[in-house]
């Protein structure tokens, strides 16, 4: 991951300590997808297996600080909070034609 400071190799090993703190905290979440670092942001998306529905991701945006700490828990207490408010939202519309989306919860 370009930018993470940590080099390629650290950084997956960073995400798999991510991903096992996930899964014994929420069971829905699957896998960890990384995009990219952008300025003091990591892109990354989390895959979720939701009560029998077919896989699907939310995008996250992690501090890039937390990522260079290596601090696990912080990382994915942020992916969780993140998870549980995305989970709220459904987009009305396609969100490139009208950025439309209501709360469900």
């Amino acid at each position: 991951m370009c930018g993470s400071g940590l080099g390629e190799s650290g950084f997956d090993t960073l995400l798999a300590q991510v991903q096992a703190e996930l899964s014994s905290r929420d069971g829905r979440i699957t896998r960890l997808a990384p995009l990219r670092s952008v300025g003091d942001r990591v892109h990354l998306q989390v895959c979720l297996c939701d009560g029998g529905r077919p896989e699907f991701c939310l995008p996250v945006a992690l501090p890039l600080r937390a990522v260079q700490e290596r601090d696990v828990g912080s990382l994915a207490s942020q992916i969780l909070w993140a998870t549980e408010h995305g989970l709220r939202v459904a987009i009305v519309e396609p969100l490139e034609s009208s950025r439309s989306f209501r709360i469900t919860a």
